[in-house]
C-alpha cells in the first residue's frame, strides 16, 4: 500500500539500524541491464550496458553485514563482470566517516546514506538519480513505495532526488508473546482499555510476570509519546519540530494527557521507567514480559533464522501496532526512511552502480537481505516469504508493521539538542506524574522558543 507524502522535519538526529537471483549473464530482476527498447512516448535513451570487470567499492552501515553480504553475493553471480568491495560501519561511525571520504579520495560508487539526517549534508558530493537512474532498463524507481521516495526527495534542500530508499523503519510498536496470551484466553489488545484489562488479569494471576516492558531512556519515550499522538494527529510532530504549531498547543497538550494517562492508570508501570538499553528486549525473550514496546527494528524476533542464532525461550512472538489511547483514534507510527542508496560523483562506474542499486531496492535482492526484518524494504509490492517466519503470528504481526511503517505520516526523526535540553525531561516528568501535561507544554514552547 503506498504510504501518504510525508514532511520533513527541519531537525538534525541520530538514527541509530537466501533467493539466488532469477537472472543471470548481466540480467537483474529479469530486466536487462542494455538493449531495452522504450515504449512509445518515453525518452529513446539507451540504457548503458556496465563494462566490466569492475570493482565496486560500496559503503554503508545498515542493513547488517551477513543479509547484505548474502545479497551482494546473488548480485555478483547474476553479474559475473562486477565485484563489490563492502565496508560497513556502525551508524556512529558512519555518521563521522562519511563526509569526509565523499570529499577525500576512497572514489566510493555506492553510499548508504542515511536520509533523513545526512542528505542535506553531503548532497553536492552525490550524483542526482535522473542522471543515473536510466542507465539501468525500465522504470524500476516507479516500483518503489511513493511516500519513500517522496521523503527521500523532502530529505534533500532542492527536493532533488539523491538517493534511491532501500527500507524504512518506525515506531512504537507492540510485541506479544502469543503463546502466552493464548493461554490466557486473551486476544491481542486494539485499545489502551483492552491492554490495561489484561495488564491487570496478569498483575493478579502471574504476579512474577512483567506485564508490559519498554525502554526508559528519553529517545524511546519521545517515540512512545508521538506513536500516541499521531493516532489522533498523524503530523503533529512534523508539525511541532518545523514550527508551524505550538508545543502548547492543543495538540500536543492533549498528546501528553494521553501519554500520562497510560501510566496513572497503570496500563505501563512507572517502574519500567528505569529499563534501558536492550534490558526490556531481553526480559521479554526470556518470557519475563507478556508484551514488549519497541522499533519496527525489532522485528527481527519474528524470524526463524533470529530464534537459531539467539536464545529465544518464548515459543511464539506476535507483533501489531501500540494500542489506540482516545476515542476515535487510529493505530499509527511515526516512520523514516533508514537507508537510501546513492552514488558519489567520484564514482568511475556509475551505470555498473546503478545495477547494483536496482538490485537491491528493486530487484531479487531485496529478498535477501530483508529477510533479518529489521527493515521494511521501499519497493512497493513487496512481501516476505512465508519461509522467513518462525510462526503465523510472526508473519501476520510483520504485515501489520510494514503497513504502519509504510503509512507513517511523520519522520521519525527528533530534534536531538532539543531532545536532550528540554524535551525529553519534560516528557519523563509528565509519565512520572511529576508535572502536568499543560505545564510540561508550556515549558517545552518556552524552551523551544529560547532555542530558535
Amino acid at each position: 500500500m503506498p504510504g501518504t507524502a510525508r514532511a520533513f522535519a527541519l531537525t538534525t538526529a541520530a538514527l541509530a539500524l537466501g533467493l539466488t537471483a532469477c537472472s543471470a549473464g548481466g540480467a537483474v530482476d529479469g530486466r536487462p541491464v542494455a538493449q531495452s527498447v522504450p515504449d512509445a512516448g518515453e525518452k529513446t535513451k539507451k540504457p548503458e550496458k556496465p563494462a566490466g570487470p569492475v570493482t565496486l567499492k560500496y559503503w554503508t552501515f545498515s542493513p547488517p553485514a551477513p543479509a547484505l553480504k548474502r545479497a551482494i553475493t546473488a548480485f555478483e553471480e547474476a553479474n559475473p563482470g562486477i565485484e563489490v568491495e563492502l565496508r560497513t560501519f556502525s551508524a556512529a561511525e558512519y555518521r563521522k566517516r562519511l563526509p569526509g571520504a565523499l570529499d577525500g579520495d576512497e572514489a566510493l560508487d555506492v553510499v548508504g546514506l542515511p536520509t533523513p539526517t545526512m542528505t542535506r549534508a553531503v548532497a553536492n558530493r552525490l550524483r542526482p538519480v535522473a542522471d543515473w537512474k536510466d542507465k539501468v532498463s525500465g522504470g524500476w524507481v516507479e516500483e518503489l513505495d511513493e511516500g519513500a521516495v517522496e521523503q527521500t526527495r523532502k530529505a534533500a534542500k532542492n527536493g532533488e532526488l539523491y538517493s534511491v530508499p532501500m527500507g524504512s523503519s518506525g515506531g512504537a510498536v507492540m510485541y506479544y508473546n502469543a503463546s502466552l496470551l493464548a493461554e490466557l484466553g486473551e486476544s491481542f489488545p486494539k485499545t489502551a482499555a483492552d491492554l490495561e484489562s489484561i495488564v491487570m488479569r496478569v498483575k493478579k494471576e502471574i504476579p512474577d510476570l512483567r506485564p508490559v516492558v519498554f525502554s526508559g531512556e528519553p529517545r524511546r519515550q519521545e517515540e512512545l509519546l508521538f506513536t500516541v499522538a499521531s493516532q489522533t494527529h498523524p503530523t503533529l510532530s512534523d508539525d511541532l519540530l518545523a514550527g508551524d504549531k505550538p508545543w502548547n498547543g492543543p495538540e500536543a497538550v492533549s498528546a501528553l494527557t494521553a501519554y500520562r494517562s497510560l501510566f496513572d492508570r497503570g496500563v505501563l508501570a512507572k517502574s519500567a521507567l528505569t529499563l534501558k538499553g536492550d534490558r526490556p528486549a531481553e526480559l521479554f525473550r526470556d518470557g519475563k514480559a507478556l508484551f514488549l514496546v519497541d522499533g519496527s527494528g525489532r522485528s527481527s524476533m519474528l524470524s526463524t533464522s533470529y530464534r537459531k542464532t539467539t536464545k529465544v525461550s518464548v515459543k511464539k512472538i506476535g507483533a501489531g501496532p501500540f494500542p489506540t489511547v482516545l476515542s476515535g483514534a487510529k493505530p499509527a507510527v511515526r516512520s523514516a526512511v533508514e537507508v537510501g542508496l546513492a552514488v558519489p560523483k567520484s564514482s568511475k562506474h556509475v551505470a555498473e552502480a546503478a545495477t547494483l542499486i536496482e538490485f537491491l531496492t528493486a530487484g531479487d535482492g531485496v529478498s535477501i537481505w530483508a529477510g533479518d526484518l529489521t527493515m521494511v524494504p521501499s519497493r512497493g509490492d513487496f512481501r516476505m516469504e512465508s519461509s522467513v517466519f518462525a510462526t503465523p503470528e510472526g508473519k501476520d504481526g510483520y504485515a501489520a508493521i510494514q503497513e504502519l511503517v509504510r503509512d507513517g505520516a511523520s519522520l521519525n526523526v527528533p530534534d536531538e539538542v532539543f531532545l536532550e535540553r528540554a524535551e525529553g525531561d519534560a516528557i519523563l516528568d509528565v509519565a512520572h506524574g511529576r508535572t502536568t501535561a499543560k505545564k510540561a507544554a508550556d515549558r517545552l514552547q518556552e524552551e523551544w522558543t529560547r532555542g530558535q
